[in-house]
């Protein structure tokens, strides 16, 4: 055990008179720790346990425990009274937490010492320094927040950012992606209008490493259709009600968990002795000038401490309901027609699809603290989070293609690619998707944090699991107009305007009368994830220098996770009960009157919508669950269904070694660490492939076992120039392992193969209809992780009106994973019996060579008069593949301004986020991997807050109040995508905290 040694100790008193005759109280504290070097590590983590207090006693001791150099100047007569500060933190954390709330003022002076005074009274309040605060503070100001992250990320031991509780709600975030976007080198993925995915320095979500609370969760795809996205953490699944705040370190150092080439993103829950009692309500609604329906958004936490301060209990519980609608024009592929003659790229279809969700998330958090000694602390963590979609997309479908080579059609050319044609001799396509996606996460945490003789010693055993299935499976009805009916389409200029000229029928789209059935297919997902992981860290302090250079701690742990997916897929076609029944009795409902109006000039009307209630009884499938709704484990599996599922097995295994150093280097102070990550990963992949021996099929099982080392260095300087401003270096080696997804053994052919197939035999392959498509994706086994050298620079200045930092990031990423398209025969089952077998175009995802980024980053945040202020980032990438091309998700510049206004007990915030377009790769409905751009994007958010009396606040905000458009594009701007709107989302809410 540390134990400190008081060297010098000097306190000069002067108390009242009778006479009220002016006091002054100066104490002056040096206390130094046994273990060297002299310099209080600011950063380093102690146990407290300082009750509330006068704040001469509170101080003094705080740094006895903590080895810190005050200077205290207390006002005339005044007795000032501290918070109480109990648990683990750094001494700057603490000093923080005690003095919140009360009129002193402090400021850091150097890495171990602080000045502290008491504010003098004026008109408008003192800014407040940066500090550092890990505990969760229900209500506080936007700067406040970002000053406390500021210092958080000047007292990190690597390049990090971070977030905190407040400035998550501070901001219009919906999650805590939308409040991450915010940060130096972050751009996020939104999908039907909330924040979904997060990027960094130009990687994808597959390359950030997401923990909670410092260990690995369990997480998995979007279950919606074929395209998978594997280890992608999606934020909108879990509330930022229970969360105290997230840090994102970009510099990698050999205790972390690996992963994250981009990032380690660890998310932080509250702890049961961060702070003092509270308990907090949230009251608001949600609502869209696109919906009529209201949405709740509740939360209600707090926390018990005992009364001697060992036992601390946090929980809380959140849900909140949104309603969106999101309007898609769309082109989802590109062919080649002959037309008069000319070989021209063409439009297969157009379509217009209104999306309608119905959101609910919730979320339990459950927290326990005790600390039987002051060696020992136990900590206990279990969170529940469920994510509810109900989904469906009401769609026409304007073939075109061969329809434009008919006599009479016109079309008119831009470049080689049809823009604009009418068709005489046409077919239109009314089909509904729906379904219902259930998400449920479970995460529980038990360690220890114990101080035996010179060790610190941290266990840690957590196991979570990631449940996701589709209640209502996704059920695609379609039906078809006659042949013959005419429109026309007009691409104008879309791409840049995001609307597009005109879309026009004759044909009766509300009469679901002339309809006829097509098919109603089925299919049912069920994905279960799970990890189980077991670490042990520990920490001695040392006191060995050289050279000027002292090494103090050495810290070395092990990690053994064990991580899993089962994904069960199961494809049917639906048959009615009633075989000669029209579908006319199907459609009871319309598409909303004001569909398309922002992103067509000249649009159709509204057209007639399909009710799943009563698909439902008319439609069952051959199998003994004949009910249309059914789970994956109801039916037995076909040999192609066995070829869509797969099992994942993934087991690592870890150590570390990590010297920290500190010292003078040309006057300056020097400090860091270095050191080594081992890693082994071993895989098992399991899965299926349907094959012809001779006549009759056969399931052939699949299965892989990789094998994957890997020696992971890397280093951390830092140097402070002067008391604000601070230069960082880092070196390091760090990988990011394949989605799960990508390692699968499975084959999917594009459903619209299978289903031709299916029903038309060899003559589906021998004479096949216009527009099927020979395509399809999956996985690769045998893939190896992605293995980056990394190189960071960074320039960071913390002063108390300006903050800013600039950065440099270099990554050469070898072994990178492309998707590459080459043939293979695969045997298709049939109706009617015999199997049929077909060349298809498979992309699957391989080790391709080496990969290069380059790029800069810029934060900033100015206190400006008045209550003004601006919080701005923006970041410039550049990244190459071997042989040409970019990498998929990686924006050339993205960037967020925030400048907000407080002014007493009012508060507003403004947003604004923008991205440049980037490339990216989808599996366009089952139809194989595409490659095309999404255009540039920016939203407007804004947030008003009103402090009541009683603790409490009014909160206004407005999202996308730009009212963006977002567009998608194939190669050039000419061959149109997708145009999207989702329209804007306001919110209004009441916020206790008692």
């Amino acid at each position: 055990m540390v134990r400190p040694r008081l060297t010098c100790l000097t306190l000069f008193t002067a108390t009242l008179g009778p006479s009220g005759r002016r006091g002054l109280l100066c104490a002056v504290v040096l206390a130094f720790a046994l273990v060297q070097p002299a310099q209080a590590q600011s950063s380093r983590q102690i146990h407290l346990d300082i009750p509330a207090q006068d704040a001469s006693s509170a101080l003094l001791q705080l740094c006895l425990a903590a080895g810190c150099e005050l200077a205290f100047t207390p006002g005339e007569g005044r007795s000032i009274r501290t918070r109480a500060v109990r648990g683990q933190m750094s001494w700057r954390a603490a000093l923080a937490q005690m003095l919140d709330g009360t009129d002193l003022r402090y400021r850091f002076v150097g890495s171990r010492g602080v000045r502290i005074w008491v504010a003098a009274p004026a008109a408008e309040p003192t800014p407040p320094e940066a500090v550092e605060v890990r505990g969760v503070e229900v209500i506080g100001r936007l700067s406040e927040q970002i000053d406390k992250g500021l210092s958080r990320k000047r007292e990190a031991d690597s390049i990090s950012d971070m977030v905190t509780s407040d400035r998550i709600g501070d901001l219009p975030a919906a999650n805590l992606a939308e409040a991450l976007q915010r940060v130096p080198g972050v751009a996020i993925e939104r999908e039907v209008g909330e924040g979904q995915f997060v990027s960094v320095r130009g990687l994808g979500p597959l390359f950030q490493s997401v923990t909670l609370n410092g260990a690995p969760v369990a997480f998995n795809e979007n279950i919606r259709n074929s395209t998978q996205s594997g280890r992608q953490f999606r934020f909108r699944a879990l509330s930022v009600d229970l969360l105290s705040g997230a840090r994102l370190t970009k510099s990698s150092s050999p205790d972390l968990i690996d992963g994250g080439i981009g990032s380690n993103i660890d998310i932080e829950t509250a702890g049961g002795l961060d702070g003092d009692p509270f308990l907090s309500l949230r009251l608001g609604a949600e609502a869209s000038p696109r919906s009529d329906k209201l949405g709740a958004d509740l939360s209600m936490a707090g926390r018990l401490v005992s009364a001697d301060g060992s036992l601390g209990l946090i929980a809380g519980l959140s849900e909140e309901t949104r309603t969106v609608r999101y309007d898609r024009f769309q082109i989802m592929r590109y062919g080649q027609t002959v037309i008069d003659g000319e070989r021209l790229v063409t439009p297969n279809d157009v379509r217009t699809t209104v999306e309608s969700e119905a959101r609910r998330r919730r979320s339990l958090f459950i927290g326990a603290d005790w600390r039987p000694s002051a060696d020992v602390q136990l900590d206990f963590d279990a969170l529940v989070s469920t994510f509810d979609n109900a989904i469906r997309e009401d769609r026409l479908v304007f073939g075109l293609g061969a329809a434009m080579a008919k006599p009479g059609a016109t079309v008119l050319a831009k470049n080689g690619v049809v823009t604009a044609a009418s068709v005489t001799d046409g077919q239109i396509d009314n089909n509904t998707e729906f379904s219902d996606q259930s998400h449920l996460n479970i995460l529980v945490s038990v360690g220890a944090d114990v101080v035996l003789g010179d060790w610190r010693l941290t266990p840690r055993l957590s196991a979570s699991q990631a449940y996701s299935v589709l209640d209502t499976p996704l059920e695609r009805f379609s039906t078809g107009s006659p042949e013959g009916v005419a429109y026309s389409f007009d691409l104008g200029d879309a791409a840049r305007s995001r609307r597009a000229a005109s879309l026009t029928t004759d044909f009766d789209l509300l009469n679901p009368a002339s309809l006829t059935l097509g098919q109603l297919s089925i299919r049912a997902v069920e994905s279960r994830d799970a990890d189980v992981t077991a670490m042990f860290d520990a920490e001695r302090r040392l006191d060995s220098h050289r050279a000027g250079v002292g090494v103090t701690a050495l810290r070395w742990g092990v990690q053994v996770s064990d991580r899993s997916r089962d994904y069960d897929r199961r494809d049917r076609r639906a048959i009615p009960l009633t075989a000669d029944a029209g579908v006319a009795g199907f459609f009871t409902g319309a598409t909303p009157s004001d569909v398309f109006s922002d992103l067509l000039a000249v649009r159709p009307t509204p057209w007639a919508t399909a009710d799943f209630g009563r698909l439902r009884p008319a439609f069952r499938i051959a199998d003994p669950a004949a009910d249309i709704v059914f789970q994956p484990g109801d039916v037995a599996p076909t040999g192609t269904d066995q070829q869509n599922s797969y099992e994942v097995g993934e087991q690592v295994a870890a150590a570390y070694l990590r010297l920290d150093f500190e010292g003078q280097v040309v006057a300056r102070r020097l400090s860091g660490n270095f050191g080594v990550r081992a890693i082994e990963t071993r895989t098992h992949v399991e899965g299926a492939r349907l094959e012809r021996v001779g006549d009759a099929a056969q399931v052939r099982s699949v299965t892989f076992d990789g094998d994957h080392r890997a020696v992971l260095p890397s280093l951390n300087l830092a140097v402070d120039l002067n008391e604000t401003s601070i230069l960082r270096v880092a070196a390091s080696r760090s990988i990011t392992r394949p989605s799960l997804a990508d390692l699968r053994a499975a084959t999917v052919p594009a459903s619209v193969l299978v289903s031709a197939i299916y029903e038309d035999g060899e003559a589906a392959v021998t004479d096949p209809e216009d527009g099927l498509i020979f395509s399809g994706v999956g996985g690769n086994p045998a893939l190896t992780p992605y293995v980056s050298t990394n190189v960071d620079v960074s320039y960071e200045v913390t002063g108390r009106r300006t903050s800013l930092s600039i950065a440099y990031f270099h990554k050469t990423i070898d072994d990178f994973i492309e998707t590459v398209a080459a043939p293979e025969v695969l045997t298709f089952e049939t109706h009617a019996g015999p199997l049929v077998e077909a060349e298809v175009l498979m992309s699957r995802p391989h080790n391709v060579g080496r990969a290069t980024i380059d790029g800069v980053e810029f934060g900033l945040h100015q206190r400006l008069a008045y209550g003004l202020g601006l919080w701005a980032s923006a970041t410039w990438t550049h990244s190459r593949l071997d042989g040409g091309g970019r990498l998929t998700g990686v924006s050339d510049w993205a960037w967020s301004l925030s400048p907000y206004l407080e002014r007493g007990p009012f508060s507003v915030n403004l947003s604004w986020s923008w991205r440049s377009p980037f490339r990216s790769e989808a599996d366009m409905q089952g139809g194989g991997v595409s490659d095309f751009t999404v255009g540039a994007a920016g939203y407007l958010d804004a947030q008003a807050v009103y402090q009541l009396p009683g603790q409490a606040e009014l909160v206004v905000a407005v999202t996308n109040l730009t009212d963006t458009r977002e567009l998608a594009y194939e190669g050039s701007r000419d061959r149109l995508l997708q145009l999207g709107s989702v329209g804007r989302q306001a919110s209004l809410g009441l916020r206790w905290v008692w």
